[in-house]
């Protein structure tokens, strides 16, 4: 499979995954039997096993920068066919087939952290390299006796429901558009990464660069795994299981988790200061193995292009 990669410097509903990636009926199931939730499993699962991929699709991959200083843009144009290998498609939890997008986005070139952080629903968090974008959230969300309520959102990254994620955690909209939901296992063994060297994989909505797993610890001298400071909330949810989920809070639903501020250098939008391969200390993000994997939050201001 090619790829096309060209960088050029010029001087003078409703919420991701849109239109769902299924019939939006998913329904996760909050009855646990028992109000006893000290000693609960999450569910959360990530496939970091490339091997699982075994389609090499027959369209080229193309991911292309235009830089403009002037204007202070980095504008990108990608076709969301990925330069590595997928899982298959349809399948069993997920029934749309993968196909040729045409997306031109323009972002900050020199971004700068705003003063409040944006939330990533509704948008598009970023694009890699691969030619593919990465979408943190999902139109799936908690369905009772009672109707759909919106502010239960159901996670992608977990055993609960099955939305057809193949090994590098992504799946396909009803447009044929394959998007990455979590780590994009193939892509990082394509790209060697081994712990050693910090990657950079691509840009997020607001400009700043997005690196997979490692980077520099505080000294900026060794290179360490990171993970995002996010945990299972405790005890139960404080719904009826009518109108909203009960049950404990075990990684079905975004809303299962929150991040605790000093058990990771990562901020809630698992970003942080520090050196990278291109600064001394430059802003980036970064794609855990645990949740949230993607970030779910921007601390730049997002172009709009990304949002659906």
């Amino acid at each position: 499979m090619q790829k096309a990669f060209i960088t050029l410097l010029i001087f003078p509903l409703f919420l991701s995954c849109s239109s769902s990636d299924d019939d939006g009926t998913t329904t996760a199931d909050d009855d646990q039997g028992t109000t006893d939730c000290t000693n609960v499993v999450s569910t959360f699962t990530i496939n970091l096993d490339p091997s699982d991929c075994n389609v090499d699709l027959s369209t080229n991959s193309i991911y292309t920068e235009v830089v403009n200083a002037v204007s202070d843009t980095r504008t990108v144009t990608f076709n969301g066919i990925p330069d590595h290998l997928v899982g298959t498609f349809p399948n069993g939890g997920n029934p749309n087939t993968i196909s040729e997008q045409n997306d031109t986005y323009e972002m900050d070139l020199t971004p700068s952290l705003a003063s409040t952080t944006t939330s990533a629903q509704g948008y598009e968090f970023g694009v890699l390299f691969s030619g593919v974008s990465i979408d943190p959230f999902t139109a799936e969300f908690f369905i009772g006796s009672g109707g759909t309520n919106m502010e239960w959102n159901i996670t992608t990254l977990t055993t609960t429901v099955n939305l057809g994620l193949d090994c590098n955690n992504a799946h396909v909209q009803p447009t044929g558009k394959y998007h990455y939901h979590g780590t994009p296992s193939a892509y990082a063994s394509d790209l060697g990464v081994d712990g050693t060297e910090m990657v950079k994989v691509g840009y997020a909505a607001d400009g700043f660069p997005i690196y997979y797993k490692y980077g520099y610890d505080d000294a900026g001298t060794s290179i360490i795994a990171l993970e995002s400071g996010y945990q299972l909330i405790e005890g139960s949810r404080p719904g009826d299981g009518v109108t909203a989920p009960d049950g404990c809070y075990d990684g079905t639903y975004f809303q299962d988790y929150e991040y605790v501020s000093g058990i990771s250098s990562l901020d809630e939008c698992n970003g942080r200061f520090g050196r990278t391969p291109e600064s001394n200390d430059e802003y980036y993000y970064v794609i855990t193995d645990n949740f949230p994997s993607s970030p779910l939050c921007f601390s730049g201001t997002p172009s709009q292009d990304f949002r659906f």
